[in-house]
């Protein structure tokens, strides 16, 4: 069998043909039914949140993945930047304590429509990346997944849209402007429904939803890499409890 991915640059290769038959079997193995593309879409209406994980450690993504599940944040990314996120990916969509509490798992850093084909057969129900990549789109709609491109400018915006997909990230938000480049871009563009990515705190919320965004993609302020490499479990749940109650309520 093919050795598995060891780093971040090893995540991004294609798995072998055994291992994708591999993931094909797990697939099957699912306990709970798989989140349909509309259903990804609904949650994220509610909860306007998802959780971004991205980790030096395997077992350090899995721990704040389990937190974020225990807090009450369904939609939790893995980032293809995490070692062996494939084989992360599989074992939460397939762990039944992560589906009882409603909790569904994603990839994230998605480069290219081979990383989005094995990100789903390992198990992810939704898709995200950095950039505008149309090979991740048609691997979305093909397999019912929820889509979220990354773009910047107001042309990759109306392009993503023409693309089909799902939610328009706008990446890295704190960059390229923050509330008011939101505010800006709705003026013209008022149809998008566009999602605030990239260290935004609890703070900004209200003011990015004031500009018109529809949700939020965090990582850092919501993860608490600090709290998470000391192992307070407790502190972290307690934290993102506490942003999904300010994402909700607007």
């Amino acid at each position: 069998m093919s050795r598995r991915p060891k780093s971040s640059r090893a995540g991004s290769r294609r798995p072998s043909r055994a291992r994708r038959a591999i993931r094909l079997a797990e697939m099957a193995t699912l306990q709970q039914p798989l989140a349909l593309r509309r259903d990804l879409v609904r949650i994220f209406g509610e909860d306007r949140l998802v959780a971004v994980i991205r980790t030096a450690t395997p077992e350090l993504a899995e721990r704040a993945a389990r937190a974020m599940s225990e807090a009450g944040v369904r939609l939790v990314e893995i980032t293809l930047t995490v070692p062996d996120a494939y084989e992360l990916i599989a074992k939460l969509a397939t762990d039944d304590a992560f589906a009882k509490q409603g909790a569904i798992v994603g990839a994230g850093t998605v480069l290219s429509g081979a990383q989005a084909e094995d990100a789903v057969l390992a198990g992810a129900r939704f898709l995200v990346s950095p950039a505008l990549v149309p090979e991740m789109l048609e691997v979305g709609r093909a397999r019912d997944v929820m889509t979220m491109p990354g773009t910047m400018t107001p042309s990759e915006m109306v392009k993503a849209a023409e693309l089909g997909a799902d939610f328009i990230k706008i990446f890295p938000i704190a960059t390229i402007g923050g509330p008011d480049f939101v505010a800006n871009i709705r003026r013209a563009l008022t149809h998008l429904p566009l999602v605030a990515t990239g260290n935004v705190e609890y703070d900004e919320i209200p003011a990015y939803f004031k500009a018109g965004v529809v949700g939020f993609g965090i990582g850092g302020p919501l993860i608490r890499g600090d709290l998470l490499e000391r192992g307070d479990h407790a502190g972290i749940v307690t934290n993102a409890k506490r942003f999904l109650a300010a994402t909700r309520r607007a």
